[in-house]
C-alpha cells in the first residue's frame, strides 16, 4: 500500500506493525528534516502512534501548551506535537488544529484507530471496510491493494461524476471505498462498527455582523496577513502560484511581508494562451502575471506545457485517483513540476477566494434571480423553454441555457442545479439501460439539496451557494486534483484563503460586501486597492484551462467514437455506446453543451478499466 502511493513521499518511507494493525508512511519532508521527523511516530508516553500527511500551522503554540503541561520533545516536527496532543487530550484536540491534514492515530492501550481530515478538505483521506478488517490511505490506488475490497461500481457516485464532475460527499465510484468527509473523524474499535463524528465548525452558524466597509477591509487584511504568515512555516524553499488574478496576487502581497526578500518567494505561472484557448472564454493570464511579478519584484518562472499532455488521459486519471474530467489538472501538474525542478517543495495557492468571497459565474446567475425568480411557476417554465431553444454554440447560449434550466424548480433544487454541467435527463440516454435501472430515482443534486437543508435557518441564498462551493466543488473537485497533481511532483500546496479564522470572518460579512451588483469579491477588491495594479483588480475572471470544446470536436471525439464502435463503452456496464455517439453529435451541432460530460465518459471508462480490475 505504501509503495502504491510512494510518489507522495520521495524523502523516505517506513512502516510500523503491531498485533493485527499496521501503519505505513511515505515522507515529504517539510518541517524537521532530521531523522526525528520520521513516521510513523510514537508519542512520548508510547500510547499513540501516528502516520500523518499535511501541516499543523499552529504547532509551535500547541507545543508550548504541551510543554507547560509537562511534555518533553525530542525533535521539532509538527507530527510529534500531534502525537503528544492526541496522547494527552484525545480527539478533543481536533478543533484546536489549524492546518491541512489527514492522519491515522493508533491508541495502543485502547486498541482503537482514529482517522481525521482537516475541516476544509485540503488533504484527501479514504477508508475501506473489508471482510478482513479496515484500511485507510491518502489515495484510492493504495486501497486497491487490500484483499477483498469491494470494487463494485457505485451508480450514484458514477452518475454524479458525469454531471457534476465529482462525487459529492463520502462517495467514490466503487462501493467499498469511502471518503472521510472534511472536518470529520472516524473511529474504529475491534469488534465494533465504525463511528463517524464531526469536529469541524458548523457553516454560517454565526450571526451576520453590521461591519462598515472600513471594518470589513481591516478585518480581511488582518486575517489574510495572519493566514499567510502561518502558512509560510517551512524548513524547505517555498513559493507561490501566480496567475495575475486577484487571489494569487493577494497571497503574493501578504507573503512578501513575511519573507526576507522577494527572491525568497519565487512564483510560477503558465505560458501565454493560444487563440483557441482564448476563444473558449479563457483570458490570457501571462501578461497579468508578468505585471504583478514586476510590481512586487518577485521571480516569475513560466511552466512548460507539454503539447501532448491531453493525450495522457489514462495517466491523469490514474494520478487523480478519481475520474475527474477537468483538464486544469494538467496545468496544476505543469506548475508544480516547474516548482519541483527549481527545488521549491511548498506552493501557496489562491484557491478558495471565490468560495468564501464569491467570484464564480453561478454567483452572478444566482443574483439574476432577483429579476425573475419571483415569477409564477408557469412563466419560469417558459423561460426554461425559450433558453433551451437558443442553442449552445456560443458562450451566451451556453450560459442562458444553464441559467434557466431549472427555472421552475423549487428554490433548493434550483440553487443546487447551478452546479450541474448538463441536465441529467439530457445525459440519461448515454447511460446503459441496466445502469439507469440501478440508479433509480437518485439525482446528482440530492446530496447538495440535503446539505442545504442542514444549514441554520435564515442562511441567505448567496451563503447557501458558498456553502455548497466549499463543501463539494472545492473539497471534492478543485482541492482533490490540486493535491494529487502536486504530490505527484513531491510538492505541497497550501491555501491561505481557507484558514479557519479567515473563513469564519467571511461568514460574518453581509452579502452586499461580498457581491455588489455584478461585481464579485467586492470587499476583497476594495481591500487590495492601492496595493495591486488597478487592471489586475478589475480584470475578467478566468482560470487555467485547455480548449476542451475543440478537443471534443477533434481528438477526444474521435476517441469516443472508437470506444463506442468497438463496444468498449457498452462493456463498462455504465454507458450506452450509441447514446454517447448521439450526445457527441448533438454537442457538435450546438444543440447541447456536453463537452465536460463527454470528457467525463472518457475519464470514467479509463477509471473503471484501471481501478476496478486487479
Amino acid at each position: 500500500m505504501g509503495k502504491a502511493q510512494g510518489h507522495r513521499g520521495p524523502d523516505g518511507a517506513d512502516n510500523w506493525s503491531g498485533e493485527r494493525v499496521g501503519l505505513s508512511h511515505v515522507r515529504l519532508a517539510i518541517l524537521d528534516l532530521s531523522e526525528s521527523g520520521r513516521q510513523p511516530m510514537r508519542s512520548a508516553d508510547g500510547r499513540v502512534i501516528v502516520t500523518f500527511n499535511g501541516e499543523i500551522y499552529n504547532y509551535r503554540e500547541l507545543r508550548r501548551r504541551l510543554e507547560r503541561e509537562g511534555d518533553v520533545f525530542r525533535g521539532g516536527s509538527d507530527t510529534e506535537v500531534l502525537a503528544n496532543l492526541l496522547a494527552r487530550h484525545g480527539e478533543k484536540c481536533l478543533p484546536w488544529l489549524n492546518g491541512i491534514f489527514a492522519f491515522a492515530a493508533w491508541f495502543t492501550a485502547e486498541r482503537r484507530m482514529l482517522l481525521a481530515r482537516d475541516a476544509a478538505g485540503v488533504k484527501p483521506l479514504y477508508w475501506a471496510r473489508t471482510p478482513a478488517g479496515h484500511g485507510f490511505a491518502s489515495e484510492i490506488k493504495a486501497l486497491r491493494c487490500l484483499p477483498d475490497v469491494d470494487l463494485t461500481p457505485d451508480p450514484a457516485a458514477i452518475a454524479s461524476c458525469l454531471t457534476l464532475l465529482y462525487a459529492p460527499g463520502e462517495g467514490t465510484p466503487v462501493k467499498g471505498i469511502r471518503k472521510v468527509l472534511p472536518g470529520t473523524c472516524v473511529e474504529w474499535r475491534e469488534g465494533q462498527a465504525p463511528v463517524v463524528r464531526r469536529f469541524g465548525p458548523v457553516s454560517y452558524a454565526q450571526e451576520i455582523q453590521p461591519f462598515s466597509e472600513k471594518q470589513a477591509i481591516d478585518g480581511i487584511r488582518h486575517y489574510l496577513d495572519q493566514a499567510v504568515r502561518r502558512q509560510l512555516v517551512s524548513d524547505v524553499p517555498l513559493g507561490g502560484f501566480l496567475s495575475g488574478g486577484l487571489d494569487s496576487s493577494t497571497i503574493a502581497h501578504f507573503a512578501l511581508r513575511h519573507v526576507a526578500s522577494p527572491a525568497d518567494y519565487p512564483c510560477f505561472t503558465l505560458p501565454p494562451q493560444s487563440a483557441a484557448e482564448q476563444s473558449e472564454g479563457f483570458v490570457d493570464d501571462h501578461p497579468y502575471a508578468r505585471q504583478v511579478s514586476d510590481h512586487f519584484g518577485v521571480p516569475l518562472h513560466v511552466a512548460q506545457m507539454d503539447e501532448r499532455a491531453t493525450e495522457q488521459l489514462d495517466w491523469m486519471v490514474w494520478q487523480l485517483d478519481e475520474p475527474t474530467p477537468d483538464l486544469a489538472a494538467f496545468t496544476a501538474h505543469a506548475i508544480c513540476r516547474a516548482a519541483q525542478a527549481r527545488g521549491v517543495k511548498v506552493l501557496l495557492s489562491g484557491a478558495g477566494g471565490d468560495d468564501i468571497f464569491t467570484g464564480y459565474r453561478r454567483h452572478l446567475a444566482l443574483r439574476s434571480e432577483r429579476a425573475w425568480g419571483w415569477l409564477p411557476k408557469p412563466l419560469r417554465a417558459g423561460l426554461r423553454g425559450i433558453s433551451a431553444r437558443m442553442g449552445t454554440g456560443t458562450s451566451f447560449g451556453r450560459r442562458a441555457s444553464k441559467l434557466f434550466r431549472y427555472a421552475d424548480a423549487n428554490p433548493a433544487e434550483r440553487l443546487a442545479s447551478y452546479f450541474l454541467w448538463i441536465d441529467e435527463a439530457a445525459f440519461a440516454p448515454a447511460l446503459a439501460p441496466g445502469f439507469r435501472e440501478q440508479l433509480g430515482a437518485h439525482r446528482a443534486i440530492d446530496p447538495l439539496v440535503s446539505a442545504l437543508a442542514a444549514l441554520p435557518a435564515g442562511t441567505s441564498r448567496l451563503n447557501q451557494m458558498l456553502h455548497l462551493d466549499r463543501s463539494f466543488f472545492l473539497a471534492d473537485h478543485n482541492l482533490n486534483y490540486t493535491d494529487k497533481m502536486a504530490m505527484a511532483c513531491g510538492v505541497e500546496v497550501r491555501v491561505p484563503f481557507l484558514d479557519p479564522d479567515l473563513v469564519a470572518f467571511s461568514e460574518r460579512l453581509a452579502d452586499g460586501l461580498k457581491q455588489r451588483g455584478l461585481e464579485g469579491k467586492y470587499i476583497l477588491r476594495q481591500a487590495m486597492r492601492g496595493v495591486l495594479p488597478e487592471n489586475v483588480l478589475d480584470r475578467p475572471k478566468s482560470g487555467f484551462g485547455f480548449p476542451l470544446r475543440r478537443l471534443i470536436q477533434g481528438a477526444y471525439g474521435r476517441r469516443l467514437e472508437e470506444l463506442a464502435r468497438s463496444g468498449r463503452l457498452d462493456a463498462t456496464g455504465v454507458f450506452d455506446g450509441q447514446g454517447v455517439l448521439r450526445l457527441l453529435e448533438a454537442d457538435r451541432r450546438g444543440q447541447v453543451d456536453a463537452a465536460y460530460p463527454l470528457l467525463g465518459v472518457l475519464c470514467m471508462e479509463s477509471w473503471l478499466r484501471q481501478f476496478t480490475s486487479k
